[in-house]
């Protein structure tokens, strides 16, 4: 369990005065709570908004892929593919909401 994936300690830090996308560590890995946020509203907007979650999805890969070269783009094509997946979802949520309560 020394691999750095398992240990966040063992991870390089950031430069300091730049920030990290949200739910990635400075190696381009996803911290426990973004993977786990990520599963969540990734398998909803694929499921239910197949387009969006798909763009999302391809957001979220490009902009880990370039968390070691270029942060700044990282961190707003993370962004993006975050308020994809919040937008879409509460879409769905209040569609599935609204479905049920007019029955």
């Amino acid at each position: 369990m020394g691999d750095a994936a398992y240990n966040p300690l063992e991870v390089p830090a950031a430069v300091s005065g730049q920030s990290l996308p949200l739910g990635l560590r400075a190696d381009g890995e996803m911290t426990r709570k973004g993977i786990a946020c990520a599963f969540i509203l990734g398998t909803v907007a694929v499921f239910f908004a197949f387009p969006l979650g798909l763009l999302g999805i391809v957001l979220s890969n490009m902009g880990m892929n370039r968390v070691s070269t270029k942060p700044e783009t990282a961190r707003k094509l993370v962004a993006w593919s975050w308020a994809i997946f919040a937008v879409t979802d509460c879409i769905i949520v209040l569609a599935i909401v609204v479905g049920v309560i007019s029955r």
